[in-house]
């Protein structure tokens, strides 16, 4: 799905077990007007310079992970983006393209929002569930929940590392 389409969660399986948790913010050193107006026209390609459109899925391909061999590659799907409270949403989700039995479904928003003049705060607000059922979940809670918060965090930083360069470069 790329941005603009609609997710649909009647094509999502239902996942068993409880949902965690994610969020995470960062700061983009731009002028909030500047920023939305690279999200909105852009289609998904502020996402970061690794981002790719790939013929074998409507999404964007991208690596996500703390880098090296923690990293992942994942399928982006964007939702259709809307305001809420000054703040632009942008419904989020990823899934990876090998093993995705594996690896839990990331669904969620990247919120940007003006935090004070020339400057914008990115969230992610997003949810997962643990693959593998009762063994995964607590795998989870042993460490993999660290290395989501880190995935998040990592992905965050290279959205607004990409989105600060767009701007310098005018």
């Amino acid at each position: 799905m790329q941005s603009g389409e609609k997710l649909d969660s009647s094509q999502v399986e239902p996942e068993e077990g409880s949902a965690t948790f994610l969020f995470d913010i960062v700061e983009i050193k731009a002028p909030f007007s500047s920023v939305i107006a690279q999200v909105e026209t852009e289609h998904g390609n502020w996402l970061g310079v690794t981002a790719e459109r790939s013929l074998s899925s409507p999404g964007l391909m991208t690596r996500v992970g703390p880098g090296g061999i923690l990293s992942k590659k994942v399928d982006i799907r964007l939702g259709e983006m809307r305001y809420a409270m000054g703040a632009l949403l942008v419904p989020i989700a990823w899934m990876a393209t090998a093993t995705p039995f594996l690896f839990p479904r990331l669904e969620g928003d990247l919120e940007f929002a003006e935090f004070e003049p020339g400057r914008v705060r990115l969230a992610l607000r997003g949810s997962y569930r643990a693959p593998l059922g009762s063994f995964g979940e607590k795998i989870d809670k042993i460490f993999m929940h660290k290395m989501a918060e880190s995935t998040v965090r990592s992905f965050l930083n290279d959205v607004a590392e990409e989105l600060q360069q767009r701007m310098e470069l005018g």
